[in-house]
């Protein structure tokens, strides 16, 4: 039962993070929103979750299953400005803090993916838990992106 029980969560992990790139290359209101609050000097963490909101309020995005699609297609656009982001960063970096960066990043890799999994646990098999690893994925893969995001615009000097 707990074999199965992880291997649904690796594979509804892997979903999320392959899935619906066709919304996400739609527009990007993650970028949009990250530029207004820097120009505004507020905290760009008010970004997070703003399309998957949008998305929700939508007639499809009102069931679970579009609830989960909404979460995911914004963890998408999250995770290709923190690939963006990590790789600009580890050009500007010295080896030695590279080589920790890189160590860090599969490090948090492997943490954001035991956390987004505990919620299958507790619900074994109930549709929520849909949503919430989808959100869990959501909300840790953006926290890291303005992270590294951070880190960059530190090396860059800025």
């Amino acid at each position: 039962m707990r074999a199965k029980l992880l291997r649904a969560a690796v594979a509804g992990i892997a979903l999320i993070l392959t899935g619906h790139t066709a919304a996400a290359a739609a527009g990007d209101p993650v970028d949009a929103c990250l530029k207004s609050e820097t120009a505004a000097n507020r905290d760009a963490h008010g970004c997070i979750g703003r399309m998957a909101t949008a998305c929700t309020a939508k007639p499809a995005g009102q069931s679970t299953v579009g609830e989960s699609d909404c979460a995911q297609q914004e963890a998408q656009v999250w995770d290709k400005l923190l690939n963006s982001e990590y790789g600009a960063l580890l050009r500007l970096m010295k080896p030695e803090a590279a080589e920790d960066l890189r160590k860090a990043q599969r490090i948090w890799v492997t943490s954001r993916d035991a956390d987004c999994r505990i919620p299958y646990y507790f619900y074994e098999g109930g549709s929520i838990v849909q949503i919430l690893g989808a959100r869990c994925l959501l909300d840790r893969t953006a926290e890291r992106a303005l992270l590294i995001r951070s880190w960059h615009e530190m090396a860059k000097g800025e």
